[in-house]
């Protein structure tokens, strides 16, 4: 599978990275999203323990546990990002919501009812589909290209667009 367009050897120019990139990437990319779907759910945990107690959530082994599980889940993140393209990192963050769901349900017994259920599994999948039917990207190698991708009509659209919301 090819990512972005390479050069011939030694000349400089962004190569697309190898199987074993690809498949530690995309790994550290699943391990991340699991973390960091995690985090919320431990953190609440914390907070619910503290109270029950009667002290501050800052002094729960569990909350200080979430904090730090988010923490490393980023950076987990972001190593995936520099090891694959963007599009095969991104669509695997969404992993980390129904993993959350399912850890709430059985750490904090929450219910989880058949539309959640459902909203996991289309979740999954979706990630899935857009793994599979990723477009190929070329790399940006050179300032003059990365100039020309930010004065892209469409991406200075967004850029206002965000400015006004």
């Amino acid at each position: 599978m090819r990512m972005a367009v390479g050069a011939a050897a030694g000349d400089g120019a962004a190569q697309s990275p190898g199987p074993a990139a690809v498949s530690l990437g995309l790994s550290v990319a699943v391990v991340s999203s699991l973390v960091n779907g995690s985090t919320f759910v431990l953190q609440k945990k914390g907070i619910v323990r503290a109270r029950g107690r009667g002290t501050s959530y800052l002094t729960d082994i569990v909350w200080w546990s979430g904090t730090i599980a988010m923490a490393l889940g980023q950076i987990g993140n972001f190593l995936a990002y520099t090891a694959v393209p963007t599009v095969l990192v991104t669509p695997l963050g969404a992993l980390g919501v129904p993993f959350g769901s399912i850890l709430a349900s059985y750490l904090l017994k929450e219910k989880l009812n058949i539309l959640g259920k459902l909203g996991c599994l289309l979740s999954c999948a979706g990630s899935v589909v857009l793994i599979i039917h990723s477009p190929k990207s070329e790399s940006v190698t050179t300032q003059a290209e990365l100039e020309e991708k930010l004065t892209n009509p469409g991406t200075l659209f967004l850029f206002q667009l965000g400015m006004i919301l």
